[in-house]
Order: C-alpha cells, then sequence, then structure tokens
C-alpha cells in the first residue's frame, strides 16, 4: 500500500529547524568571506601606506641630495672667482696702478655675474614703469611732465630667480602734480581765469 503524501513531508517544526540552520550556514559563510575581504582591504592598505613612507623618504634624500649638488657647484663657481680676485690684488700691489684694479674689478664683476645668471638669477627690469611687485619705492618726486610711476632713478638693483623676487629693486619713482598745487606754482587758478572772463 503506498505511503500517503502527508506522511512522506517532514513535520512543519522539522522543516522550519532545516532552514534556520540553512540560514545560520549561509550567514557565518557571508560573515567569514566579510572578514576575509576586510583582511584584504587591510592588508592592501598597510602595504600602500608603508610604500608612501618609502617614497617620501626617497624623494626627501633625492630632494637634500639635489640642494646640496647645487650647493657644491655654486661655491664651485665661487671659488674661480675668489681665484680672479686673489690675482687681480696682486696685480694691483705689483703694479700699483689703479688701472690694473679697476680691470680686476670689472673682471671679477662680470664672472660674478655670468655665475649667477647660471643660477638663474636676473635683474629686474627698472626701464619699465614701477611695479609694487617687484620694485620698492625709497621716494616719490612730483612732476608735472611724464607719466606717473615712471622710475627716475634706481638706489639698488633688484633680483629675481626663475619667477621669484629674491630682492625688490630701491627705486624713486615720478608721481604727476595735482592741478591744484601746479596752478599755484603758475600764480594761476580756475577762480582767477573765471574773474579774467567776467571783466572782459
Amino acid at each position: 500500500m503506498p505511503e500517503r503524501t502527508e506522511d512522506a513531508l517532514p513535520p512543519e517544526e522539522d522543516r522550519q529547524s532545516t532552514d534556520s540552520e540553512a540560514k545560520a550556514d549561509i550567514s557565518v559563510d557571508v560573515l567569514a568571506a566579510k572578514d576575509q575581504q576586510i583582511q584584504e582591504l587591510t592588508d592592501t592598505l598597510k602595504r600602500t601606506q608603508a610604500e608612501f613612507e618609502n617614497y617620501k623618504k626617497r624623494v626627501n634624500r633625492e630632494w637634500s641630495e639635489r640642494t646640496k649638488l647645487a650647493g657644491e657647484r655654486i661655491v664651485g663657481d665661487l671659488l674661480a672667482v675668489l681665484d680672479t680676485f686673489d690675482k687681480a690684488l696682486e696685480r694691483a700691489d705689483e703694479a700699483d696702478d689703479t688701472t690694473a684694479l679697476s680691470e680686476g674689478l670689472e673682471g671679477i664683476h662680470r664672472q660674478l655675474l655670468q655665475t649667477l645668471q647660471r643660477a638663474n638669477l636676473r635683474e629686474i627690469d627698472t626701464r619699465a614703469p614701477f611695479d609694487p611687485f617687484m620694485h620698492e619705492a625709497l621716494m616719490r618726486e612730483e612732476r608735472d611732465d611724464g607719466d606717473d610711476g615712471t622710475i627716475l632713478e634706481v638706489f639698488q638693483k633688484g633680483y629675481m630667480m626663475g619667477p621669484k623676487v629674491i630682492r625688490t629693486a630701491k627705486v624713486k619713482v615720478s608721481t604727476k602734480k595735482r592741478r591744484n598745487e601746479v596752478e599755484a606754482e603758475n600764480g594761476t587758478s580756475q577762480h582767477d581765469d573765471q574773474h579774467e572772463v567776467e571783466n572782459d
């Protein structure tokens, strides 16, 4: 006699228990996978941090070496200038001649300037109009001729290294006289001009 279908099925409680166990197994597997993923990400982060620290140390070391080499190169160039200075002084002592000293100083000046130009130093242009980022106005002179901000005199040259200003040029700058000051100097005023028109 065939078994009834109802008898073949497990009781409801047994089915629920089996489902719970299956769900628990899935949850454990998911948690284990998540833990493994977290561990892998943590390891990757630690490796990345270590690589970045090594990179920073390497860059700092290279920068320090480059700075040292640049300093040595400039000092080497300046030693050549110092040698020229020594020779000029010797020649000036031997010749007891101001011409020899003057020529020696000119040669030293030229050599020093070339050395600094090789280090990317250049003089700030003072033929251009006044620029507060490049020039420092130590004096102002009022003039009725010329433009406002014309550089009239250079007290100290300014220099740039690449785009950076190392030292501003110290200058005297022109400013235009105000109209009433010009009129006062000329002994006339707008009021006087109107008065003369009325009298006519």
